[in-house]
């Protein structure tokens, strides 16, 4: 199957990645400048899949994260994130609403992108984890390093796919596939097919993806098992369910028997076997 066609409706124009681009760097230098001026020790950094390149047209979701030494404490941590967060929306004149993670955070809309500026710690590995957003900037760092130019184009297949038949998305509600765990299958099956092929004909409940062989997959019990490669600790897909990962693989399967471009347009699927 020709994918040019789908490739041309999902993946952002020049123009997109321009402007993007553009927003994105303003962003950081005024959050950087913002901390200067105040003497907060603190760095913004771009992360999630604007700073990775992977995001499906027109749906850039950009992520600032404001990097702190690790020996900060975890109520300055806060109370400069959040202050630096603010001042940056009211700054570039957008709104601001305060949001609760691991710590708090602050979301803007800002000409018409939502922001999320989020503290954290300065790590450089897993073992200086001091809370589950840390891993953000690792996790980036690891796609950047490893997932070659010309799978990027993959990732927006599979992450597409999987959006049409309602499966991306690790929050509760979904119980799918995170865009972190799309892009490392990428890297584990090398590309779009690749994964489907592996899903319908060779996963078995519990399967293990270890793809820095760091040989932890067998302490996890989950449906399917994919080692975090910076964090041998980690199940990627703890969050994916039973139901959402057999559908996937029902319909990699049916989709391999028979490729068409509906699979890729988001419509409810039936996955009844009448």
């Amino acid at each position: 199957m020709d994918y040019k066609k789908i490739l041309s409706k999902i993946t952002p124009t020049r123009q997109e990645k321009k402007a993007v681009k553009r927003f994105t760097n303003k962003l950081i230098k005024t959050i950087n400048d913002i901390a200067e001026k105040k003497n907060i020790k603190a760095k913004a950094e771009l992360v999630g899949s604007v700073a990775k390149g992977t995001w499906l047209k027109g749906e850039a979701d950009i992520d600032i994260f404001i990097k702190f030494p690790l020996k900060t404490p975890k109520e300055k941590l806060k109370k400069y994130g959040l202050q630096l967060g603010h001042e940056c929306i009211k700054t570039m004149k957008g709104q601001a609403e305060e949001k609760y993670a691991a710590h708090p955070y602050v979301t803007g809309h800002i000409k018409g992108y939502e922001v999320d500026i989020v503290p954290c710690y300065d790590i450089t590995d897993a073992s200086q984890l001091k809370s589950a957003v840390d891993r953000t900037i690792l996790h980036t760092r690891y796609i950047k390093k490893n997932l070659k130019k010309e799978q990027i184009k993959e990732v927006l297949l599979l992450k597409k796919f999987m959006k049409a038949i309602g499966a991306y998305g690790s929050e509760f509600k979904v119980g799918g596939f995170a865009g972190y765990l799309c892009e490392l299958l990428i890297i584990a099956y090398e590309n779009f097919k690749g994964v489907l092929e592996a899903a319908a004909l060779k996963w078995r409940k519990g399967q293990i993806i270890d793809i820095e062989g760091h040989g932890t997959g067998k302490y996890f019990k989950n449906p399917l098992i994919v080692i975090d490669p910076t964090d041998k600790n980690r199940n990627v897909a703890a969050a994916l369910t039973q139901q959402k990962l057999s559908e996937f693989i029902i319909v990699a399967r049916n989709f391999l028997e028979n490729p068409k471009e509906d699979y890729f347009q988001e419509i409810k699927y039936s996955h009844d076997k009448e």
